[in-house]
């Protein structure tokens, strides 16, 4: 069985028997994968230390015969992606990507860091809305917030759009019932995916958070 070797990001560890555990891991260059932990349980375990979600990791593994879970061989920590502080954000920012980078799919590890990155230069709450919304950017599951996502077209910062059906729509799109996003969050929006100095006010923060939610129930019935 061929053995592969990898940077890693781990998503979430699951416990399987009384002494393994399943991961489940974002590689840089093999996408998502499945692997079975043997013995990661047990207190003397070499893996035990070493698997560490938030963390870069590099890993080696060996493929499965048959099946998709590949069995771990050899974990390396490298270093901590997030101040402790950002632990909790940096937990809801990895079941989000389980979200996105389902099972099977070549793409997540360079979104996830570059998303961990975001989080990590600015506040906890606001710096988890802009890291979500960054890497389902990344990932094409939402637009910008200068364009239509129905028509494309180009929509002045100065002006509102509206919120529906997980798209944001100029107004020529936009129909009744449709909710208004202001041209104040739009700008606000716009400018703290690259400024992590604008502080953002509290109800936006809730705006932005039932945006992304409303996506992410989208994408899950598909």
């Amino acid at each position: 069985m061929k053995q592969q070797q990898d940077d890693a990001l781990l998503l979430r560890a699951l416990p399987y028997s009384d002494s393994s555990l399943i991961l489940h891991i974002l590689t840089q260059h093999h996408g998502r994968i499945s692997l079975m932990a043997r013995g990661a349980r047990r207190a003397k375990s070499p893996f035990r230390a070493s698997l560490m979600p938030l963390h870069q990791l590099n890993i080696t593994w060996r493929e499965p015969r048959t099946g998709n879970m590949g069995t771990l061989i050899d974990v390396q920590r490298l270093r901590p992606l997030l101040s402790e502080q950002k632990v909790l954000a940096g937990q809801a920012l990895l079941a989000k990507a389980s979200i996105l980078f389902p099972d099977g799919v070549h793409a997540g590890f360079e979104e996830l860091w570059n998303a961990l990155h975001t989080l990590s230069h600015r506040p906890e709450d606001s710096g988890l809305m802009a890291a979500t919304w960054a890497m389902m950017l990344d990932a094409g599951w939402v637009g910008d917030f200068e364009h239509c996502w129905h028509c494309s077209e180009a929509v002045e910062l100065s002006e509102s759009m509206y919120w529906g059906n997980a798209h944001l729509l100029c107004a020529s799109c936009a129909s009744k019932h449709e909710t208004t996003l202001t041209s104040g969050c739009r700008k606000s929006f716009n400018a703290f995916l690259t400024q992590p100095s604008i502080k953002l006010p509290l109800d936006y923060i809730k705006v932005w958070e039932k945006m992304i939610d409303a996506v992410l129930r989208t994408h899950r019935k598909h």
